[in-house]
């Protein structure tokens, strides 16, 4: 183990196996009917600081708890009662191993250990309130000589720190496994962050390879990144549109924007938030959807001209029955023979057609089953 200069800090991490109880707010402080003097405080400390010592301890922000070096608290400030929803004679009543989990006699003497050689000693741990509940706290450890040595534990309650770095990590994994392109862009349109999806729209080995760059590089027109940050000022704060982008092979593809204005801490804008939305398989489906519609229509009207069709075949094969039946002459009769064969011929045919058409009309229902399926 690598030994610490007096300057370094310790860092311990006491995070033990507890009942998933849900991380919930500080209890309301519990009115304290009275609060009496515990004797270490009153008579290990020279008269004249008593009180200064009193009134610092009594409103250090932080929850104070002090121990000796069993663990068996001996004093604590008001915070401590506000964090830990006791009375001051109940908590008193404690040993540290009571409130901060999984501490024993093993880790305090660690702990007094290290302050000896004066070093700083931070702690991560999960603190237990009087209702049972948990929280994670950031808990200083040092030393304080009274009578004897005792150990100083400040506890301050992380709670809303690990919610807020829970909420930064989801949204990260929200950015980072978007299937919307996401770029950050300054004023002057330079990228400064771009999320896994423009590197695969866009075919580039990384989303780093554009950071530091122009947004143009991903239009067709460069000129259209400086227009999205321009299209920002004034009273709009959100813009959308079509714009035409150039995959990293040079081929172009159309693409849904819609920017919104980035802004800092103190609410000045410092750049915008750019979200591309790959309209290639939209395009692609609308093309199809147009020609599943042309051939539709295309069939209707086929179908029109096909019963029509039929129907001046039927009335000319009539006709032509008639003439053979009520011709005199033979001339006449073999004449008539060939045009009723034709009409025959034509009726088969026909058929046929009738027979494709309703294959082409399957397959263009299936068509349209799998584009429902696609869009579901």
């Amino acid at each position: 183990m690598k030994n610490l200069s007096k300057s370094s800090t310790m860092r311990i991490d006491l995070i033990p196996d507890i009942p998933e109880v849900p991380l919930s707010e500080r209890p309301k402080a519990q009115v304290v009917a009275s609060q009496k003097k515990i004797i270490l405080t009153a008579g290990a400390i020279d008269g004249g600081k008593t009180r200064s010592y009193t009134e610092l301890f009594q409103n250090v922000y932080d929850a104070g708890i002090i121990t000796d070096l069993h663990g068996r608290i001996r004093d604590v400030n008001r915070r401590a009662l506000d964090y830990f929803g006791y009375t001051q004679e109940d908590l008193c009543d404690l040993d540290i191993s009571d409130v901060v989990s999984g501490m024993d006699d093993e880790i305090i003497r660690t702990l007094y250990e290290n302050v000896q050689c004066e070093r700083f000693t931070l702690m991560t741990a999960v603190c237990q309130r009087a209702d049972g509940t948990f929280f994670p706290a950031e808990i200083a450890v040092s030393q304080i000589r009274l009578s004897t040595p005792h150990l100083t534990f400040f506890i301050r309650d992380i709670t809303t720190r690990i919610q807020q770095d829970e909420m930064l990590r989801t949204e990260h994994t929200a950015l980072q496994n978007s299937s919307d392109a996401i770029v950050v862009i300054n004023l002057n349109s330079v990228v400064e962050y771009a999320n896994p999806a423009v590197a695969r729209i866009w075919g580039l080995p990384s989303p780093a390879d554009i950071i530091n760059h122009n947004l143009g590089i991903l239009f067709l027109n460069p000129s259209d990144g400086t227009a999205i940050i321009e299209s920002l000022s004034g009273e709009n704060f959100t813009t959308d549109g079509v714009v035409v982008a150039k995959r990293a092979d040079g081929s172009p593809f159309r693409a849904q924007i819609r920017a919104a204005c980035n802004r800092n801490t103190n609410g000045e804008v410092v750049g915008a938030v750019v979200s591309f939305t790959d309209l290639t398989e939209r395009d692609r489906m609308m093309f199809s959807e147009k020609h599943l519609s042309y051939m539709t229509g295309s069939i209707s009207r086929f179908e029109e001209i096909q019963n029509c069709f039929l129907t001046n075949l039927e009335e000319l094969s009539s006709y032509i029955e008639k003439i053979r039946e009520n011709a005199q002459v033979d001339e006449v009769k073999k004449l008539v023979v060939p045009a009723s064969d034709t009409c025959e011929g034509l009726r088969n045919l026909m058929n046929e057609y009738e027979e494709l058409l309703h294959e082409v009309k399957d397959n263009i229902a299936k068509m349209g089953e799998a584009k429902l399926s696609v869009e579901d």
